[in-house]
């Protein structure tokens, strides 16, 4: 058996609209091995004390928010995310330099640690639905742009498809780690249009992959977990 991923690789997102839902996955996840997300669907419906009890558990959280609005708006909106010390959050790029800036500076405020990760294009997207909401660019030129304004404004790393990392120059990702959402063990797509499997995504050069559906919508959740597990370096 192949082993290609090294621990803390993986983000196991909770997509639950409760906390029992999620603590039955994690239980069956080791912290040294998993890190967690935590989305809209699960903050929503439990509030930040979900964040408190996961930690309690040992895992570094991903607080999947993808904040987008105006700069003094996801200012105060990072400000408060940092303040419930989590490992990693994310914003729009598509809000603007002026919003993104906000954001960099906000969360350095609180703690230079934290990663600030910036979403380029989702992977649910493709070339036509770029076209449909006015976008002219190609879907690589426009991700590429996009990456570009993060990265003077100083963010941390990006959210992408891992077949965008094939297009990306060496210099364009210096000094940036890469977050690849809706990855699979195995060749299903799911909501997905631009994703790839936990292998295809780790040789591309992701960072870090983002498994969710595939665990949390199993009929048998630790089966998925204990398959994954033996990839493990």
């Amino acid at each position: 058996m192949e082993k290609f991923i090294k621990k803390g690789q993986i983000i196991v997102g909770l997509d639950f609209d409760n906390a029992k839902s999620a603590f039955e996955i994690t239980k069956l996840l080791n912290p040294k091995n998993y890190k967690l997300k935590v989305g809209s669907q699960l903050f929503t419906a439990c509030g930040p004390k979900i964040l408190d009890d996961l930690k309690k558990e040992g895992f570094d959280i991903f607080l999947d928010l993808k904040f987008h609005d105006t700069p003094n708006t996801v200012e105060k909106a990072v400000l408060e995310a940092c303040k419930m010390s989590i490992w990693m959050l994310n914003i729009h790029l598509s809000g603007g330099l002026n919003m993104i800036d906000a954001a960099v500076k906000a969360k350095n405020s609180i703690s230079p640690e934290i990663l600030l990760i910036g979403v380029t294009v989702l992977t649910s997207l493709d070339q036509k639905d770029l076209s449909d909401i006015g976008v002219i660019n190609n879907l690589q030129n426009h991700i590429s742009s996009l990456l570009s304004l993060g990265k003077k404004a100083g963010i941390d790393g990006i959210v992408c498809s891992p077949k965008d990392l094939e297009h990306f120059k060496k210099e364009e990702m210096q000094s940036l780690i890469s977050i690849c959402p809706g990855i699979r063990v195995n060749e299903k797509r799911g909501g997905q249009k631009r994703t790839s499997t936990i292998h295809e995504a780790i040789k591309m050069g992701a960072d870090y992959i983002v498994i969710a559906r595939e665990i949390t919508a199993s009929p048998s959740p630790s089966k998925v977990i204990n398959e994954i597990d033996t990839f493990f370096i």
